[in-house]
This record gives C-alpha cells, sequence and structure tokens, in this order.
C-alpha cells in the first residue's frame, strides 16, 4: 500500500503559493459582502479623508482613497484608460475634470443629482458635480495698505502703483484664472497681462507663502484662494491675525468663484456605488456636512452653513459662467510658460 502524500514532500515554493491562496480566497470571502469604491482626489488630503471616512460610515460602502494633484491623477486617468480602477475622479479645480468629460471619460450626472447642487456652478455638458467652492480674493495687511486703497481689477495690476507691493502664486486656482481670461479677452491680451503681473509682482509659489508673507507685512497684498487665510484664523485665533481677506465682490476675473468637482467614470465597475457618493456629497446631510466643517470651503447648498464664518454664497457677488469652459487649463499652462511664471 503506497504512503499517503506528505506535505513535507511538496516543493516549498507550492506550499508558500497555496497559503498565498487561501489567505486571497480567505479575504476574498470576508470582503464579498461590502461594497467598495476607489476615488482618485486632487482635493486636499484632509477633507478627501474626512468625506471617505463619513461617507463610508453613512453607507456602508468602503473607499479606496488615492490622492495626488489634479492634474497628474487625470492624466493617469487617460493613460490607463478602460483599465483605470477608479470610481470616481474628485477634484480641487474644474478645469481637469472639465478635461475628462470632454474626452467623454465621464458618466452624465443626474439631474436628480444636479438638483442638490447651486446652479451657477453646474456645467453645461452635466459631466461632473459641482460639491464645494473656493472664491478668489486679496488677502492683505491693515498696516501696509487700507481696503478701500486695494485695487477693483486684478487686471490693473500691471499698472506702476502697484510694482513690487503684492504677491501671487501660480497654482491650480491660478490656472484657472488664466483659463478664465483666456475666454474673456483672448489669448494676446491674457499673454500680456501676465507679462506684466510677472513684472510688477512677487511670485511666491504657493498660496501658503501668498498667505504668511502678507501676515508678516513682507506684502501689502496678494491675490490667493479665500480659504487660506480661514486655516490661518482657525490656527492662530481670528483676533491674533493681522492680514485680512478682501472679497472682490464685483464681476472681475479677481472674484472668481471655482467649484470643486466630482465624476464617475465609464469604466467604473462600481458605477452604482459611485453615483450613491456624488449623490451624498451634495445631500445637505451628508458630504455638505463635512465640507462646512472639515475646510473653510463654500458648501454648494443653501441649506448648510460653514462653520468658518464664511460669508453666504448668496450674498457675494461674481462672474457667472459656465465651469466647463475651463477645461483649457493645459492652454493657460502653455501661456504661464510664455510668461515666464512658471
Amino acid at each position: 500500500m503506497k504512503n499517503p502524500l506528505k506535505l513535507s514532500r511538496l516543493p516549498r515554493t507550492l506550499l508558500v503559493g497555496a497559503a498565498l491562496l487561501a489567505v486571497s480566497l480567505g479575504a476574498s470571502a470576508s470582503d464579498a459582502g461590502q461594497q467598495a469604491i476607489t476615488i482618485y482626489s486632487g482635493q486636499h488630503e484632509s477633507i478627501a479623508q474626512a468625506l471617505a471616512d463619513k461617507f463610508e460610515q453613512d453607507t456602508g460602502i468602503h473607499v479606496n482613497l488615492r490622492t495626488g494633484k489634479d492634474g497628474a491623477l487625470a492624466n493617469q486617468i487617460i493613460e490607463e484608460g478602460k483599465r483605470s480602477p477608479a470610481d470616481v475622479f474628485l477634484t480641487e479645480e474644474p478645469g481637469p475634470i472639465g478635461d475628462l468629460s470632454r474626452r467623454g471619460l465621464l458618466v452624465k450626472v443626474p439631474d436628480s443629482t444636479l438638483k442638490k447642487t447651486d446652479p451657477r456652478f453646474v456645467p453645461s455638458d452635466h459631466g461632473w458635480l459641482p460639491w464645494a467652492a473656493r472664491s478668489r480674493v486679496m488677502f492683505y495687511n491693515p498696516k501696509l495698505i487700507s481696503e478701500d486703497e486695494l485695487p477693483d481689477s486684478i487686471l490693473d495690476l500691471t499698472k506702476p502703483k502697484w510694482k513690487g507691493r503684492f504677491a501671487y502664486a501660480p497654482s491650480g486656482a491660478f490656472r484657472s484664472t488664466t483659463a478664465y481670461l483666456i475666454n474673456e479677452i483672448g489669448k494676446k491680451k491674457t499673454l500680456a497681462w501676465l507679462k506684466g503681473l510677472r513684472k510688477n509682482g512677487i511670485n511666491e509659489h504657493t498660496n501658503g507663502k501668498v498667505r504668511d508673507s502678507v501676515e508678516a507685512g513682507q506684502h501689502a497684498f496678494g491675490i490667493s484662494n479665500h480659504y487660506y487665510w480661514y486655516f490661518l484664523a482657525r490656527d492662530k485665533g481670528k483676533a491674533n491675525v493681522t492680514s485680512r481677506v478682501h472679497y472682490l465682490n464685483n464681476h472681475d476675473a479677481g472674484a472668481l468663484m471655482l467649484a470643486s468637482g466630482a465624476g464617475v467614470l465609464k469604466s467604473s465597475s462600481h458605477r452604482q456605488a459611485a453615483m450613491k457618493f456624488l449623490d451624498w456629497l451634495v445631500s445637505p446631510q451628508g458630504g455638505q456636512q463635512v465640507v462646512a466643517n472639515a475646510s473653510p470651503q463654500f458648501p454648494v447648498s443653501d441649506d448648510v452653513k460653514s462653520k468658518y464664518g464664511l460669508p453666504p454664497l448668496s450674498q457675494l457677488t461674481f462672474p457667472e459662467f459656465d465651469q466647463a469652459e475651463l477645461n483649457n487649463v493645459d492652454e493657460a499652462s502653455d501661456l504661464l510658460k510664455q510668461a515666464g511664471i512658471i
């Protein structure tokens, strides 16, 4: 009678492979009852993680979160094509997600979901969902300049009187502003403005440095995104902050309100759960609460107020335009390079 096969006689590699297979099968079985989606996020990691955690808590759907920069993640999605593991693309800027929509890579957002957000930010192609907003503003140091002395238009920053007095940074929002100006006044005039801005202003490279340099009195004022100042006020206490934030409150490019976007990829194999995330994202009881409490960005639901004391969107004046038109960020980047800003 032949001896039964002994495990000790099996090749070691086969034993290891069998063990790994058993672990894999066991993990698959244990996870089978839980839905999951993968989100590529170009947003600030803190708010992206807060959204992922709260969504999983509210729905039981697990979120695999991959963070990076808007443009880099958009390019990765394009390169991955139908093989992309991403179900949702979450962005800080409207341009990169608008580019994916233009390329036909996103599923149209249902009207029932779009109705929950501010209609002023909804792109005309309905390819993505506006879920938060950021305003372009001026930070100023009242020890160096009074609020009523600030220019009414960022186009005036090329005038000799402002030389050496202000800071800027070629951030994503600055690119969006450039894209907006290309659409409004044309490439030639936009390039001339950029060259004048470079000549007159100080490039601090990041919005945080624009804020901090104005706070320290190194510059009279700077152009940036509103929420950087509110982060500073939160961390230091408003009474301990010297600088102030100024909303232009007009139809100038310096008052742009830029929407953050979310879209579901056509290649997603979890489309129903991904769409559920989008709907939750603009729910007053869901994602909008996270926007209001985790970051000083503007909620897009009328029923939700920011805990950071932001003025209601209804009380601010800003240019109203089709956010889908800002999908020309590559063209804007080329102009910034020509101007020597990046």
